[in-house]
């Protein structure tokens, strides 16, 4: 038929978490285990996560003392800019309770802030604290430096769980990607700055999902033929190319990048929607819609009317088709309904309300 498959569903979908309505400090941020390098594209979608800590153990850190200091600063440990730096961008910043949201969390969504958790009287935050300086200062631009002092600040200790200082946080995209804890030599730190700066190969990934979300799609696929071309095993320029491509109808290309990440959320849509291709080879439209009139109780009738309404967008009501099918027989066409269910809720985002009720009435079918 002529129509072509719905295209893949940009991926991965924002997931930053809400401001704090009170204008506090945001819950503490929930952690997971760094599988990989996590870059955020311009839109602040996720593309890749950042590179695990450094395995060498830091020195242990000094608990955070149970009674403040007093609140005045030391003078004599006051970081001042790090000489010789004249004329770079400011990166060094302080933050407090009511501006931690939109110093970091927002602003994370511009460029990777690290956040440094010090007090005046803690000893290691003087070591570590003038080598995040210097290196932030060193990076002009790329990086942006948050200190919080802590005993001023309870609210975002609190917040980041911290247990001991000096404490150092990473986010991107306005999520916690990084950390470490104690005073680490510089060149770990430097390792730890270098992981959150984007490569070529991100930067130009990022711009083709840029440009994928503006229907600008021969631009789009430009930027990820070149992020392949600085580094062929760039997962998100692969899958991102692989959904162009199956839009452009070059399925063989499209299906052999897909099969490379097979289990990112991008090449199972495009899976998917070659499925749904497949299954309305031959077909017109129309004849589909007649078959549903004249042949209501069979299963693959109603299955490829439900792919039809895929193609067409009409997601719930393709769901509905597809469960009625799964209904009348579930073993009809190898179980073609029950996979194409599985397909389409994997386009649509399992953690949809729409997915979640499907499912659920799936499964009551199916047991």
């Amino acid at each position: 038929m002529s129509q072509r498959p719905p295209d893949p569903i940009p991926f991965p979908r924002d997931r930053m978490q809400p401001r704090n309505p009170g204008g506090g400090p945001p819950p503490p941020p929930q952690q997971q285990q760094p599988s990989g390098p996590v870059i955020y594209s311009a839109s602040g979608q996720p593309m890749r996560r950042v590179q695990p800590a450094p395995a060498e153990p830091p020195p242990a850190p000094i608990p955070i003392r149970e009674i403040p200091p007093p609140s005045q600063r030391d003078d004599s440990i006051a970081s001042d800019e790090p000489p010789g730096l004249d004329g770079h961008v400011a990166a060094v910043i302080d933050a407090s309770d009511a501006s931690f949201a939109e110093d970091v969390i927002q602003g994370s969504h511009e460029i990777p802030v690290v956040v440094d958790c010090w007090a005046p009287w803690c000893g290691p935050c003087r070591v570590l604290g003038p080598i995040l300086e210097k290196l932030a200062y060193e990076r002009d631009g790329q990086i942006q430096l948050v200190k919080v002092n802590t005993d001023e600040n309870p609210q975002v200790a609190q917040a980041l769980q911290v247990e001991g200082i000096p404490a150092v946080f990473a986010f991107v995209g306005g999520q916690l990607v990084n950390k470490f804890v104690g005073a680490i030599p510089e060149e770990q730190v430097r390792a730890f700055y270098d992981s959150l700066i984007p490569s070529e190969a991100d930067i130009k990934a990022a711009e083709g999902y840029r440009m994928m979300q503006e229907n600008q799609i021969p631009i789009a696929r430009l930027h990820f033929e070149s992020a392949l071309e600085e580094d062929p095993n760039h997962e998100p320029a692969g899958v991102g190319l692989a959904a162009i491509l199956l839009r452009m109808g070059e399925t063989d290309r499209a299906a052999e990048l897909a099969r490379r990440w097979p289990n990112h959320p991008m090449s199972k849509s495009v899976f998917t929607s070659m499925e749904l291709n497949a299954a309305l080879n031959g077909f017109e439209a129309d004849e589909i819609r007649r078959a549903v009139d004249q042949h209501p109780e069979d299963a693959l009738v109603r299955y490829r009317h439900g792919c039809l309404l895929a193609v067409e967008n009409q997601w719930m009501q393709a769901l509905d088709e597809l469960l009625e099918s799964v209904k009348l027989d579930k073993s009809a066409g190898d179980e073609a309904a029950r996979k194409t269910l599985l397909g389409i809720f994997s386009i649509l985002g399992d953690d949809q309300p729409l997915v979640i009720e499907y499912r659920k009435r799936l499964g009551r079918l199916l047991f």
